[in-house]
């Protein structure tokens, strides 16, 4: 045991011991570990829910030195969820944007991470991620630009929780702030993040929302206005490519609505209606408030035992709920007027055409609302 000890200390002192861990090195501070090493570096938990993977995306981004992080979902009819997970952190070189899902591929040459959630650094995250959904790819990053990662996960296979608009109750006492019960959604696993990682502003909502509160964010830099305002595609893909501002603060270099489409779609693979479009450009859209827990009023928890509340700690309400605007529930746009007067028309029709069939109606036409389906309901009868 001893000669083995001594051996490892003189390879590490010779700077060899790295050399035996790597299969393979990439360049830019990338490898491809061993087998063996990326074993010894196995996370305490695999992918298993939607939710496992927001927290792994988000330790790889405060790794990456993220100061600022944006993610924007929105779910579609109960079978999928699109996230879009956008940081302003060191950024993955482009030769590296297909490469970087493969198992054992990591930029922490020297050793893994340990934190509260386990061990960190096997090149296994993104890869794990990768085989438990649709789609993972980058959609945007570079050397010191950040990174914008585009997310379609088949909620059948790796689920959610269900109530994902819930917040968790959160208890301050004595300056110690953690999440008590509640359901364990994205939202609980952001607030837990928060609370182990201060330094880092975290920003959840709808892709519409992100986009606004990017712009807004660097709107208010002094930087803002030394940065040129464009209209065209080439001459703004051009900009960002060759110069070093972060892919967070693009969607601020214009006020024109079709290059807004372009960087939706383009830079953040977004799929933002025309009028969303119109409505971040007009300021129509409120900004996001950062998730700061420490900013929320101070009050007793009644739950407590009366001898025990000598101090007044913090509480966010378990039954507050946080209400996301999804932008393909498309047929609440229609007032009820407005449908009524489709009904009408549609009507009218009915009994005209059903009086060659000797058919009428037999009460009035119903109509639901269902995301993007209007359904009109009709129930007919013979005419005596």
């Amino acid at each position: 045991m001893q000669n083995n000890l001594n051996i490892q200390k003189f390879l590490s002192e010779l700077n060899i011991i790295n050399v035996l861990n790597i299969e393979e090195d990439l360049g830019n501070g990338y490898v491809r570990l061993k087998i063996s090493e990326a074993e010894r570096r196995q996370a305490l938990q695999d992918i298993k829910c939607v939710e496992d993977i927001i927290v792994e995306l988000l330790r790889n981004s405060r790794d990456a030195g993220s100061s600022n992080i944006f993610i924007g979902t929105k779910k579609i009819e109960d079978k999928r969820r699109i996230v879009h997970f956008i940081d302003d952190g060191i950024g993955i070189p482009p030769k590296f944007h297909n490469v970087i899902f493969e198992s054992r591929l990591t930029s922490k040459l020297d050793d893994g991470i340990k934190d509260s959630y386990g061990f960190h650094g096997r090149g296994m995250a993104l890869f794990s991620i990768k085989l438990n959904i649709n789609d993972i790819k980058i959609t945007y990053s570079d050397n010191t630009k950040g990174t914008s990662f585009y997310l379609d996960i088949d909620l059948t296979k790796t689920e959610e929780k269900k109530d994902q608009s819930i917040m968790p109750l959160v208890v301050g006492k004595n300056g110690d702030i953690n999440t008590v019960g509640g359901v364990n959604n994205i939202l609980k696993n952001l607030i837990d993040f928060k609370l182990k990682n201060k330094n880092v502003n975290l920003y959840y909502g709808t892709p519409a929302q992100i986009l606004a509160t990017m712009r807004e964010i660097f709107k208010e830099k002094n930087k803002y206005k030394k940065y040129p305002k464009f209209n065209d595609w080439d001459d703004f893909k051009n900009y960002i490519d060759e110069s070093r501002i972060k892919v967070i603060e693009a969607p601020a270099l214009t006020k024109n609505c079709n290059l807004m489409e372009k960087i939706s779609k383009f830079i953040f693979n977004m799929d933002i209606s025309q009028r969303s479009i119109q409505r971040i450009i007009y300021n129509e859209i409120k900004p996001l408030n950062r998730i700061d827990i420490e900013s929320q009023d101070t009050k007793f928890d009644s739950r407590m035992d009366p001898g025990e509340q000598k101090e007044e700690i913090t509480i966010i309400d378990e039954n507050k709920k946080i209400s996301l605007y999804d932008e393909l529930k498309l047929a609440n746009r229609f007032k009820d007027e407005e449908i009524k007067c489709i009904i009408n028309t549609i009507e009218k029709k009915v009994k005209e055409l059903g009086n060659k069939y000797f058919i009428t109606l037999s009460k009035n036409i119903e109509y639901k609302r269902a995301n993007n389906t209007i359904k009109i309901i009709i129930e007919l009868k013979e005419n005596n």
